[in-house]
């Protein structure tokens, strides 16, 4: 459904973690709730069932929202994929949380959501060996991903949050 079924709870008794993202031209509210995820943005809200959670969210971080799109027919090799990979990130200085979500409504991107420290942790990250070895073929034709991922219509956001000092 497009609905969060803890949103059909009584408000006051969901353990609720509220992160408000925003920048000079996004405004983004990422709630979580169980194991379901929703963003908005702009007028639009969409919902996600969180398939893997690292760590506990914090508003105090750089936010980098990797937007996937997964060709049809291709979610259930993506997820097995995703959730089967080395997790090199748990090791990684300045990385503090991710959240692997599928959308509820077909036709979405997946989105992988990892928080740092800062700018500095997260490019350190993408020049280490471990980020290498892990994104060796991506986007080529050797790339296990080459049938599953659409490159083209996939992007990503990196924001600092509101708290980051």
């Amino acid at each position: 459904s497009d609905v969060c079924s803890s949103d059909l709870k009584n408000i006051n008794e969901m353990k609720a973690f509220i992160m408000k993202i925003y920048d000079e031209y996004r405004s983004y509210v990422i709630e979580e709730l169980d194991d379901c995820l929703t963003i908005q943005k702009n007028n639009d809200t969409a919902y996600y069932d969180v398939l893997e959670a690292i760590n506990d969210l914090s508003n105090d971080s750089l936010c980098v929202l990797n937007h996937l799109y997964i060709n049809e027919g291709q979610e259930e090799t993506f997820e097995q994929k995703f959730l089967r990979r080395n997790k090199h990130l748990k090791n990684v200085d300045g990385f503090k949380a991710l959240r692997f979500l599928r959308p509820r409504t077909a036709g979405r991107h997946y989105i992988i959501i990892t928080l740092w420290e800062n700018r500095q942790a997260f490019y350190h990250w993408q020049n280490s060996a471990e980020y290498k070895h892990t994104h060796k073929h991506r986007g080529t034709s050797k790339g296990a991903d080459v049938k599953i991922i659409n490159r083209e219509l996939s992007y990503n956001i990196r924001i600092e949050l509101a708290d980051m000092v």
